[in-house]
């Protein structure tokens, strides 16, 4: 199989999906396991927004939003995630507020216009981690304004621009399009814009996917 290949993946998420940061992890696992496999594997990871509910409010309580959908399941649910958390280094807490995730994405996609080549990785991993572990409210601009700091974005400008109406109709066009493309539920990945991978698969079933785009591309 040739080694030269590189790759794009498109991770489609949503910023208050438990299993979108389970999911990051084990992805990341999975590019380091690539890259011991085939010593010139390279991939470029991008992030393509979903909301799993465009309709929520702000500042809801998140142990009683998800006691509504979920109701006696909700504990054994957790217990799950939890112990799928630990085994990622991710330490799940489940109290705090929750909000639409709308302004979460428009500050991913700002860190991909502004930043470094590594703010929108950077966005990403603080906004998961404030709130699924920190227990924020991510639909609360001081915390979305405290994750641009954490990826080195200037402050006063990413406050601008989330106070505007910038990049509102691309964002939602974005997740018009890939709900065009079947995807459902996330996290999802797409891969080589061909290819993808549904769940927080673990990362021997992304490096086994990598294998098969290589394969099926016939990369040289």
């Amino acid at each position: 199989m040739s080694t030269n290949c590189k790759l794009t993946i498109s991770v489609v998420l949503d910023t208050v999906c438990p299993w979108c940061y389970v999911g990051a992890r084990r992805l990341s696992k999975a590019l380091v396991l690539a890259k011991q496999k085939w010593p010139e594997f390279e991939a470029t990871v991008e992030y393509v927004p979903f909301q799993l509910d465009k309709s929520m409010g702000k500042g809801l309580n998140k142990a009683a939003v998800y006691e509504k959908k979920f109701g006696s399941r909700m504990a054994e649910m957790n217990e799950r995630l939890a112990e799928a958390g630990k085994e990622e280094g991710i330490a799940f807490k489940f109290g705090g507020k929750m909000s639409n995730t709308l302004d979460s994405h428009r500050l991913i996609d700002y860190a991909k216009l502004s930043g470094s080549s590594d703010a929108e990785e950077k966005v990403v991993k603080s906004l998961f981690r404030r709130y699924f572990e920190q227990e924020e409210d991510i639909g609360d601009h001081d915390v979305l304004l405290g994750a641009a700091e954490d990826a080195g974005l200037d402050r006063q400008q990413a406050k601008a621009y989330l106070e505007s109406s910038d990049g509102v109709e691309a964002l939602q066009e974005r997740m018009r399009q890939v709900k065009k493309l079947g995807v459902t539920g996330v996290p999802f990945y797409i891969i080589n814009n061909r290819f993808g991978v549904s769940g927080a698969e673990t990362p021997e079933t992304f490096v086994s996917s990598f294998k098969q785009v290589f394969e099926c591309t016939e990369c040289h």
